[in-house]
């Protein structure tokens, strides 16, 4: 069985290989359109690596920018939250968003770091969801069995952005979900228990 720990790791791996690969041109316009969004942020990333990663304040700050442009996160972020959305305050979902969007950041600014020359191959795109586009790829690890990780694209405001990551057939936004679920029930069903746990994991 694979871990979350294992999948966040697998996944930042892959969010590092991913920005470094070229991607072959899909038949489809749509894909085509997609796999190109990707192929631009792997320029992008390749530059922070070159300049020593998102170790440097810099290119955190650039990491950051290629995180908000790229994934979207308010998505994300809402779907993570699960039916408890609804039921938060406006307050409550103004700090949850900002400290969503921080942890995300720290988590792959750190397991960016890791980085060790994973190369990614591209397997393949196919419509999903309509307006979505999955591109299917594999991580190939210079030591371990490859990794299979799907990378769900959706079409946003004239262009494109990551909704989510699959590794493993596991998708990384359920897995989640179901970690923010866990906290919250624990916490008698109150998401002020959710947002206590996510201030003292961004250090505030």
């Amino acid at each position: 069985m694979i871990d979350r720990r294992t999948v966040l790791t697998a996944g930042a791996m892959a969010t590092a290989s991913l920005l470094l690969a070229g991607l072959t041109r899909p038949a489809s316009a749509q894909a085509d359109g997609a796999a190109g969004f990707i192929d631009d942020m792997a320029k992008r990333a390749i530059g922070i690596l070159q300049a020593g990663g998102a170790a440097t304040a810099q290119g955190k700050a650039e990491f950051t920018r290629i995180l908000n442009q790229g994934f979207d996160l308010p998505t994300i972020g809402r779907f993570v939250l699960g039916r408890y959305w609804n039921s938060a305050t406006p307050q409550q979902q103004a700090e949850y968003m900002d400290l969503f969007e921080r942890m995300i950041v720290e988590t792959y600014s750190r397991r960016f770091q890791n980085y060790q020359g994973e190369t990614l191959v591209v397997k393949g795109t196919r419509a999903v969801g309509g307006s979505d586009t999955l591109v299917a790829t594999e991580i190939r690890q210079k030591d371990g069995p490859p990794i299979q990780v799907d990378w769900r694209v959706r079409q946003a405001g004239g262009g494109y952005k990551v909704v989510d990551v699959i590794v493993a057939r596991v998708s990384m936004s359920v897995t989640q979900r179901d970690e923010f679920a866990s906290v919250i029930a624990q916490n008698g069903g109150n998401v002020d228990g959710l947002l206590q746990a996510m201030r003292q994991r961004a250090g505030g």
